[in-house]
């Protein structure tokens, strides 16, 4: 085979992955959990902003704190799927079934272990200090069998588990900057699960850039070869 034969075969390669990059840019846009994720962050430093002026006696400051959280909470649960439905207005691009799978079945079990997890704690089965990690050893492989179930195996969805459950680790050998002081040990739940789906979103942004990409330049590729 010459080389024209190689790059013409190289180029009907190109082209068929059309497809293959038009759904996983599709189903890699993160945008709305990156914004979710940042307000969730935003509105848990409301409340220990709120808690430590209290605790300094500046009421005033802390009723501002908590005003700003009550705001943040009411717009979020009024205005928030008014956000993700102009969201995929604009992009031109249907929400994926399967992200709207996961949402339909994945909120009830959530929900449950939290209540669980809380009931478990206080009968005094795991200090406060292990909160963090006896929810992971429940949610990461309900988020992994989630993922393999409704998400295509997709590397997000197993990535914002394996983060969540390495912190939870980090937390059983007492690695600092993940671990909390014992005042606040059993808080660090409060910023994982924000901090590692926002994590979990901006690699997936980069990734959907990185398919875009692809996705115009076999586009282009096709284009040209209808013009030949």
């Amino acid at each position: 085979m010459d080389i024209g034969q190689e790059q013409t075969q190289k180029n009907h390669d190109q082209i068929k992955e059309i497809p293959k990059w038009a759904e996983r840019y599709a189903e890699s846009r993160s945008t709305p959990l990156i914004v979710f994720q940042a307000i969730f962050l935003a509105m848990v430093g409301m409340i220990a902003l709120s808690v430590f002026c209290f605790l300094q006696q500046w009421f005033i400051l802390a009723a501002v704190s908590l005003l700003l959280y009550m705001v943040t909470l009411l717009c979020l649960l009024f205005k928030w799927d008014k956000y993700e439905a102009s969201y995929y207005a604009k992009t031109g691009i249907p929400e994926a079934k399967n992200l709207k799978q996961v949402r339909k079945y994945l909120v009830l079990p959530l929900l449950l272990i939290v209540v669980f997890s809380i009931i478990m704690e206080q009968q005094g089965y795991f200090p406060s200090h292990l909160r963090l990690p006896i929810s992971a050893a429940f949610i990461c492989p309900l988020l992994m069998f989630a993922n393999w179930r409704w998400g295509k195996g997709s590397f997000f969805g197993n990535l914002w588990a394996f983060l969540y459950g390495a912190w939870g680790v980090a937390i059983l050998f007492k690695l600092p900057w993940l671990t909390f002081s014992d005042k606040y040990a059993g808080a660090e739940i409060m910023v994982a699960v924000p901090l590692t789906g926002l994590i979990t979103g901006l690699v997936g942004y980069l990734y959907n850039h990185h398919a875009l990409k692809k996705l115009k330049a076999s586009a282009s590729m096709q284009e040209n070869s209808n013009e030949e």
